[in-house]
């Protein structure tokens, strides 16, 4: 088998799974994929810290968020004068609400908002 040869070298591997022979494209990329996780981060950081600003005014000032589908709703009482309590919204919901980004276009209004 006189044709044959083999060659030992060196596969590069990121943390995407990306498999380079040079080592230098393998740095760039790994790179690249590092300044994206930190972007990321650094934007959900942001998020989480101007929706707690949020909480924390609504808190300052007795303010509450309630559903606007159902504001209020009747009690169960034994008396015959009927009881009404707020639908209010938790913070956990509306941390929530802030922080996710379900139509990835970074905006936060509802379509609701818009056709008021």
């Amino acid at each position: 088998m006189r044709g044959i040869s083999k060659e030992l070298g060196y596969i590069y591997i990121t943390t995407s799974g990306d498999r380079y022979i040079k080592e230098e494209d393998a740095i760039s990329q790994q790179a690249q994929i590092n300044s994206v996780k930190e972007s990321k981060k650094y934007i959900e950081e942001r998020k989480q810290m101007e929706a707690k600003k949020i909480l924390d005014v609504l808190a300052e000032n007795g303010w509450g968020v309630y559903r606007k589908s159902h504001p209020i709703h009747q009690l169960s009482v034994q008396d015959s004068a009927p009881m009404f309590s707020v639908n209010a919204v938790n913070d956990d919901e509306l941390l929530n609400a802030f922080t996710s980004n379900r139509k990835d276009d970074d905006t936060w209004h509802t379509e609701t908002d818009s056709s008021q």
